[in-house]
């Protein structure tokens, strides 16, 4: 067999061990269409409702154990209501579309400080609430 065909028959065994090692897991339930539990390990890990294979309904997601997310899930996407834990420690509290603030919501400080309570458009603050 000629050598310049070994990276072609190559290639597609280390793809798919690399796959295999580096893709999330399921450790517990059902993460098809049900209830479980899925981690990529260093990465994230994942409670909730699974419809496809994709988060769907309610769950938690934990990123790299510093950020998370605990809300309502679409297809994947952070979608409903939700609360969005961020690595510098403010929170926002309020609803998602398409994994993006939209909607009203509140952002707070690590101290639990109002620094934003309002409108949101695609992640920008767009309309304050009206003081009372």
């Amino acid at each position: 067999m000629n050598k310049n065909f070994y990276p072609i028959l190559i290639i597609p065994v280390v793809l798919f061990f690399a796959y295999y090692f580096f893709s999330p897991s399921c450790v517990s339930g059902d993460c098809k269409n049900g209830t479980g539990t899925k981690i990529m390990s260093g990465s994230y890990r994942y409670d909730g409702s699974f419809q496809n294979g994709l988060a769907h309904g309610k769950g938690k997601l934990i990123l790299g154990g510093v950020e998370s997310y605990d809300g309502e899930w679409d297809r994947g996407n952070k979608e409903g209501k939700g609360t969005y834990k961020y690595a510098d420690g403010t929170v926002y509290e309020g609803e998602w579309k398409m994994n993006k603030r939209n909607g009203f919501g509140k952002l707070s400080d690590p101290e639990g400080n109002p620094i934003f309570e309002g409108q949101w458009k695609d992640d920008i603050q767009v309309l304050a609430k009206n003081p009372k």
